[in-house]
């Protein structure tokens, strides 16, 4: 076993037993292993939003006699080929400011994408997908969730869901529908989750809801530490780090195109039809473009 995948099982392991503030600087860990291996531990604590004297009672804890040892040990396993990178904060974007630099930064966010891809398609098995697929599809009514960044995410979920689904809904933040939808499922339905750190409270709020209420609910995150993976049905962990300063949503949106497709091909003729129907109506009312005759 790698360091990594070591330091990343003792961590799970030992994270329902930590205090809320080694919580958070795990949950940075398992997110962010990269920057641990590059950053000075000043640099790391600013990041992960705690102080220099808890990141060090932290890596004692897991059994390291320094920071400097415990960085040692990632940075082992992260320059060993397979193990993908991941993104650069904001300030090292600032380094593309001067010369003919944009299509290097152009080329390195593209490099990423396709590296987050390939951890995509390696951390998210075709059997998960099968089984969330097979519980979406049992479901009464499906509700998703996504709120703040997360939305298009959620938004292109409902909408390609509800071609091939009875009963699709869109948890709102803003207007607070999820208030008044939620409280109406049950175990027969199903909420399915995109959320990653910083983590909406309403997102965590839901994923409590469900959890406390017995309703299943499948949560598409950045680590298994994630508050909204906790009781999930399914945890479907992609990264989220991209070279901009936000998160990247195509890992995400890749995992929504294999569910639906996956759906698609579980239900089988009946949802081909009911495609072909939805858009034929939507032509007839003349909702798309039609090129001059």
């Amino acid at each position: 076993m790698s360091n990594l995948s070591t330091i990343r099982k003792q961590i799970e392991d030992l994270y329902p037993e930590m205090s809320p503030v080694f919580q958070k600087i795990a949950r940075f860990m398992l997110k962010e292993p990269s920057k641990i291996a590059l950053y000075p531990i000043r640099d790391i604590a600013q990041m992960a939003g705690v102080s220099t004297s808890t990141v060090i009672r932290f890596v004692s804890v897991m059994g390291f006699s320094s920071y400097q040892t415990f960085r040692d040990a990632l940075r082992e396993d992260l320059s060993s080929p397979g193990v993908s990178r991941y993104g650069v904060d904001a300030k090292q974007l600032l380094s593309y400011r001067k010369g003919d630099t944009r299509g290097e930064l152009w080329g390195r966010t593209t490099e990423k994408l396709v590296q987050n891809l390939v951890e995509t398609h390696n951390a998210v098995s075709a059997s998960e997908i099968q089984k969330v697929t097979q519980l979406l599809r049992r479901a009464g009514r499906v509700g998703i969730v996504g709120f703040s960044g997360m939305s298009p995410a959620a938004f292109y979920l409902r909408y390609v869901l509800s071609y091939v689904l009875d009963d699709v809904r869109l948890f709102e933040d803003q207007t607070s529908t999820y208030l008044q939808d939620l409280p109406t499922f049950d175990r027969g339905d199903v909420v399915l989750i995109v959320s990653f750190e910083p983590y909406a409270i309403s997102a965590v709020k839901v994923a409590e809801y469900c959890a406390s209420h017995k309703i299943p609910h499948i949560a598409i995150t950045d680590t298994t530490l994630s508050p909204v993976a906790q009781n999930a049905r399914h945890a479907l962990i992609v990264p989220s780090s991209g070279t901009s300063f936000y998160q990247t949503l195509v890992p995400t949106l890749a995992v929504v195109e294999g569910i639906v497709a996956c759906l698609v091909a579980e239900i089988g003729e009946s949802a081909v039809t009911r495609v072909q129907d939805a858009f034929k109506k939507r032509e007839e009312l003349g909702m798309y473009w039609q090129a001059p005759r």
